[in-house]
């Protein structure tokens, strides 16, 4: 517990310092009470993680929570780590941006038949076997090998996306303190990298379900403010928002470049929703810690309500439209803004809103990028200490299970210096959005990973066929990339080449073998 304390106050000390920054963005307004709201929630979500840890010792409690985790925490610790940064910044900055609209909301709809098709189709396989991940499912199914691929997929994804997310999260520091992205990214990376060490997935899942009620009522607030600052109210923000063109919700085109259609929400938007639940551990993690099926099913199926929270940030996009439209930005701000837009809305927080409520959206900001980010340490830490681990240095397997433990709180720290790295990278490549980035740096490994579990689900494939697919399906992702088709159909049409190579493949290997012995 020293040690602890020593840590809070050392990060008490580094926010200090934080608070005295300044740019062009960054702003004054963000005064000493939303500074007082914003470090309590960082210290106090510490402290309670500490709190909250289960005491038992092992690899079950560190990585799984002893399956003794109520069903409701686990279903707001989802919420948590969909949600993300993304849902806070990107998609008001969207809706702000030139071209903007509420197309975007469309694909809520394959959130939701995402989660669906999770709980009817692997969650179910997943309990029976008793696994750790959806790898293991996998190696039980087609093999050692295969499973290392698969593995070796999800961590080249997840620390892309995460990157990304990392990256989000930074920015709202950046604009709240004026210090530079890369000190920012440093900053965030060290709680997330301390929430996860504390206590495992326990830590990780009841930090997440307070994040969630701390952002969720932060995206009321700002809905709210947004709305009461505009003379004439909702009525006024919406007849202003529908002349520029913003209420624009339904778009039925076939055209495959178009990266917001009904079709994109209902087919490519369904299949990556499955894929995060069913083959990401950074998700699927949360749904193998319920006591039995039935509670994970409904930590699932409850999780849908998050998007909910989407559709509010929606409308605070269309809030912010219309509010600088009748107070326009200063010219060197609007500069900066296109530049990265991504901004617009930490920059309405901080100078817009009363004290004590931005410093409260801030906190939900972080909420939703830093419950993101620990889920996906632990994630992370899990797959290549037990997958990847156990292959390179086989004693793993039958070493005591409190100094595996300590391996993995090392290798959180690792992969946290790693995210840090390429969240950095990915500051000077935001020319889409985060958005858009965030949907397509995973998009070349996910559509892989979600053809292998339906493979799995089928007992079918080689390993020489499954590679053969996965190498295939780069090839084509990266010519749908060039051709600028929407990256949501990246992940549909991975999958399918994935599974039609590797069965096409077993076909012609069995009439090989069959022949051979005919002979």
């Amino acid at each position: 517990m020293k040690k602890f304390i020593v840590v809070i106050v050392g990060l008490f000390c580094c926010f200090s310092v934080f608070a005295q920054g300044g740019n062009e963005i960054a702003s004054s307004h963000f005064s000493t009470v939303n500074w007082i709201v914003l470090i309590v929630f960082l210290l106090g979500t510490t402290l309670i993680g500490e709190l909250v840890k289960n005491k038992d010792k092992g690899l079950d409690a560190f990585f799984k929570g002893g399956n003794n985790l109520p069903w409701w925490a686990v279903s707001l610790s989802l919420i948590a780590t969909k949600t993300s940064v993304a849902t806070f910044i990107a998609v008001p900055a969207f809706v702000f941006s030139m071209h903007g609209n509420l197309t975007y909301l469309q694909m809520t709809i394959g959130f939701a038949l995402g989660n669906i098709l999770f709980v009817y189709v692997l969650l179910k396989e997943y309990y029976e076997e008793g696994v750790f991940s959806p790898y293991d499912f996998i190696q039980n199914r087609l093999g050692i090998k295969t499973s290392q691929l698969s593995r070796t997929f999800f961590m080249i994804g997840a620390t892309m996306s995460q990157g990304v997310r990392l990256l989000g999260t930074a920015l709202v520091l950046s604009v709240i303190t004026g210090q530079s992205t890369m000190v920012c990214i440093g900053i965030i990376a060290l709680f997330a990298v301390l929430w996860s060490y504390i206590g495992g997935i326990t830590t990780v899942v009841w930090t997440d379900a307070i994040q969630f009620v701390i952002f969720i009522f932060g995206a009321c607030f700002a809905l709210f403010y947004a709305v009461g600052d505009i003379p004439g109210g909702f009525g006024q923000m919406m007849a202003i928002a529908d002349e520029k063109a913003k209420l624009v919700l339904w778009d039925l085109s076939l055209d495959p470049h178009k990266t917001y259609t009904l079709w994109v929400g209902i087919l490519g938007c369904t299949f990556f929703e499955f894929g995060s639940n069913a083959v990401d551990q950074v998700v699927t993690q949360r749904a193998l810690c319920c006591k039995n099926l039935k509670e994970a099913r409904k930590a699932v199926a409850f999780s849908v309500v998050g998007v909910a929270t989407t559709w509010i940030m929606a409308f605070v996009g269309i809030g912010l439209v219309v509010y600088y439209d009748i107070y326009p930005l200063s010219d060197v701000v609007s500069s900066s803004i296109s530049t990265e837009p991504d901004r617009i809305f930490p920059y309405f927080v901080v100078n817009e809103l009363p004290n004590g409520i931005s410093g409260l959206i801030i906190a939900a900001m972080f909420a939703a990028g830093i419950s993101t980010l620990d889920s996906a340490l632990t994630a992370l830490s899990q797959t290549s200490v037990m997958g990847v681990g156990t292959l390179v240095y086989p004693k793993l397997k039958t070493m005591d299970e409190n100094k595996v433990v300590k391996i993995s709180k090392i290798a959180i720290i690792v992969w946290g210096v790693v995210l840090a790295m390429l969240a950095y990278g990915f500051s000077f490549f935001q020319d889409g959005g985060l958005l858009a980035l965030g949907f397509k740096v995973p998009g070349y490994a996910y559509g892989t990973l979600i053809g292998i579990a339906f493979l799995a689900l089928m007992r079918k494939g080689t390993f020489t066929g499954i590679l053969v697919g996965a190498i295939t399906t780069i090839f084509v992702i990266a010519g749908m990339h060039y051709e600028g088709i929407s990256f949501f159909w990246w992940f549909p049409v991975g999958a399918l080449v994935v599974i039609v190579v590797a069965l096409v493949h077993s076909k012609i290997n069995n009439k090989l073998k069959k022949e051979a012995s005919n002979v």
